[in-house]
């Protein structure tokens, strides 16, 4: 196979760092394994066992992903796989495997209890997916980038497995504080205002009696100053209250009267118009009698001067009657 080129060289630097890890790992997971067996706790013992053989599969991946580009399969942190010597290579193997080894024995020295011990092994194994999940992301993008789908498929699977073992481990943790509070935490102190020693105790009434008088004094004053408060507000919206009842009856009034003036006025007019017209009328009417007594006192001068005539017609023709008798007599 010809010597591989930069591409290949790029490739297979980022496999050989998430195939180093892999290797590490697998040394850790079997300490990890015995804390939850030594704890009782089947089935994060279980997953942790099957995670193992994942791991080892990947390793077994990585392996031979790298073999196909060209390299050589080192746990080893260096820039490429062959830009070291054998001898390079073969001293840092040594010590990452020497570091993994030395991992084992520290996993299970951690911690105040072995619940504390899981615990913290747990929130690491956690941290640690997260890294394997970072290793796989840049090497899909890489081959990606590189027109090399094997590989990007390779490790999409891969990070698709560390990502579900992430998930797993995120769930135990509330579950592992609990039990560390159980064996560590006595039940009188795990709430806040539990008790200690007398002594911490007494302070506490103390501090609490006194916290209790200053809130008393405080909802005294708060209380006055309520008081006083939905007093005056109490005082202002009487004001308020009457000030509106004054300025409707105010406009009650003052409707009334203008009511009560143009009722006054309408009458007055209309009294006034009816006067008018009623001594009108009856000035008419005094007109109409006058006549009346005028025509009929004419009537009875005139028929008085007829009379009157008659009656001297007939005198005087008695009076001519009486001369002509006589005149005849005295012939």
């Amino acid at each position: 196979m010809a010597d591989p080129g930069a591409r290949e060289l790029k490739l297979t630097q980022y496999l050989n760092e998430a195939y180093g890890k892999e290797k590490q790992l697998e040394t850790v997971l079997q300490a990890q394994i015995g804390l939850a067996k030594a704890a009782a706790r089947k089935p994060l013992q279980k997953r942790l066992q099957d995670h193992l053989k994942e791991t080892k599969a990947q390793a077994r991946g990585l392996e031979r992903r790298i073999k196909a580009l060209g390299g050589k399969a080192e746990a080893v942190n260096l820039p490429g796989p062959d830009v070291v010597s054998d001898a390079a290579s073969g001293a840092a193997s040594l010590a990452n495997k020497a570091l993994a080894a030395a991992k084992g024995p520290v996993q299970a020295l951690r911690g105040t209890s072995p619940a504390d011990n899981l615990l913290r092994n747990v929130r690491d194994a956690v941290w640690n997916e997260a890294e394997e999940i970072a290793h796989y992301d840049a090497i899909e993008a890489l081959a990606e980038t590189l027109n090399d789908s094997e590989t990007a498929k390779m490790a999409r699977e891969f990070r698709r497995q560390e990502e579900r073992m992430q998930k797993f481990l995120r769930g135990q943790i509330a579950a592992l504080v609990k039990q560390v509070v159980r064996e560590e935490v006595p039940a009188s102190e795990r709430r806040a205002n539990g008790g200690g020693r007398s002594r911490s105790a007494s302070s506490s009434r103390s501090s609490s009696s006194r916290s209790s008088s200053s809130r008393s004094s405080s909802s005294r004053a708060s209380g006055s100053s309520s008081s006083r408060s939905s007093g005056s507000g109490s005082t202002s919206a009487k004001r308020k209250a009457a000030g509106a009842k004054g300025g409707r009856a105010t406009a009650r009034k003052s409707s009334s009267g203008s009511s009560s003036s143009s009722s006054s006025r309408s009458r007055a007019s209309s009294s006034g118009s009816s006067s008018s017209r009623s001594s009108g009328a009856s000035t008419s009417a005094k007109r109409k009698a006058a006549g009346a007594k005028g025509g009929r006192a004419t009537a009875r001068k005139s028929s008085g001067s007829s009379s009157r005539r008659s009656s001297g017609s007939s005198s005087s023709r008695r009076s001519s009657g009486g001369s002509s008798s006589g005149g005849s007599s005295s012939s």
